[in-house]
């Protein structure tokens, strides 16, 4: 079993700030003012911070409203506390990040109400874009909320644009902030390169943090109260979630496509649900369905295996089942390692993983596995 390694580089820069903080800057001198659309004030406060070569641009404490504005290249958004972002109402007010390669590997759902593809606009909306971006960060501890948005163009007829979309963007760093009602995820990454999302808050809304593509992620010290899965996606190499508190009225890590390196360590698994399942309302879903879900092509093509998967130190409460795998045509499980694992109130199983189909994980191996009433 492999343990993951991030770069050395990656682990000194962590708990530094990420953009040089060169120029500070203050959107309500662009012209915001509280209870106000500040979109294009904060657009103007992030292309001067950039143009004077990167910094910070700062929200200060008030409650703002906004649609769709975009990072930029080594600035440090920061919201303050007491700092509330909040999208407008009008899903035609948002814009949607227009790929400049092709994503097309990443689509899932094809046929079904849940069809996700980076060329549909509609689905690539989202409150704030990074796109491209490098060395860009969101962190404070203010607020995004994304309101809910109601749209019946969206994902089944009704999701509305996704709260943070960053794509194809080295060194992106969140952390610290709120997000809350998101409209569809709270964040959507495409084809990223070491992002670190530490110490967020995340609530309602359907996914968490989602990510499709990502190479030496970290995801930790943070804490998930979702409507959908707490984490998804997949085409992850090294991947470490660490330290989360991870409440779901669906699943807490759902695993959609393949991935080589995938640790998660020291985290709590708990439902029910603190907040009603998005999608159908249902508070409770099952408590919680399951901890972590192993299901590579779950939701489309996407070939490529699974492997060097070490889930430890781990707490699981009130769940229809700790661990399910599922693994579809054209995919693989291998190498899976689960150790120091203590499970209690388990509704559905009580076998530590369940299986969807015949096509199973190889090399499985369960060590220390406490199960209680």
């Amino acid at each position: 079993m492999r343990t993951i390694c991030i770069s050395a580089l990656l682990l000194a820069c962590i708990g530094c700030s990420t953009a040089p903080e060169t120029t500070q800057l203050n959107v309500l001198d662009f012209g915001a003012a509280e209870g106000t659309d500040i979109t294009p004030a904060l657009q103007a406060a992030l292309d001067s911070c950039w143009a004077s070569g990167g910094g910070r641009v700062s929200v200060p404490e008030g409650h703002y409203y906004c649609h769709t504005f975009y990072l930029r290249d080594n600035i440090d958004l920061h919201l303050e506390e007491g700092a509330w972002l909040q999208g407008v109402e009008d899903p035609d007010a948002y814009s949607p990040y227009i790929p400049d390669k092709d994503l097309s590997r990443f689509d899932s759902g094809g046929g079904t109400a849940n069809a996700n593809c980076a060329a549909d606009r509609q689905w690539m909306k989202a409150m704030v874009i990074g796109a491209g971006v490098s060395g860009a960060s969101i962190s404070g501890s203010g607020t995004l909320d994304g309101s809910h948005v109601f749209d019946v163009r969206g994902e089944e007829s009704m999701r509305g644009p996704h709260t943070v979309i960053v794509a194809c963007s080295p060194g992106f760093r969140m952390e610290g902030i709120h997000i809350t009602r998101a409209s569809n995820y709270a964040f959507l990454g495409y084809d990223l390169q070491a992002p670190v999302f530490e110490n967020l808050d995340i609530s309602e809304g359907w996914d968490g943090i989602h990510i499709r593509g990502a190479s030496d992620a970290i995801i930790r010290g943070c804490r998930f109260r979702t409507g959908d899965d707490s984490i998804a996606g997949g085409y992850w190499n090294n991947m470490l979630i660490e330290n989360c508190d991870i409440n779901s009225s669906c699943n807490g890590l759902r695993l959609i496509m393949p991935a080589d390196g995938l640790e998660v360590r020291d985290c709590r698994f708990h439902g029910p649900g603190e907040f009603p399942h998005r999608t159908s309302g249902e508070l409770r879903r099952c408590n919680m369905l399951f901890g972590i879900v192993l299901e590579p092509g779950a939701w489309g093509k996407a070939e490529g295996p699974v492997k060097n998967v070490y889930l430890h130190g781990l707490t699981m409460e009130n769940l229809d089942a700790a661990f399910s795998t599922s693994v579809r045509e054209g995919c693989s499980g291998e190498d899976l390692l689960i150790e120091n694992v203590t499970a209690s109130g388990l509704y559905g199983s009580r076998t530590p993983i369940v299986s969807w189909n015949d096509l199973g994980f190889r090399d499985i191996r369960i060590k220390d596995f406490k199960m209680q009433n």
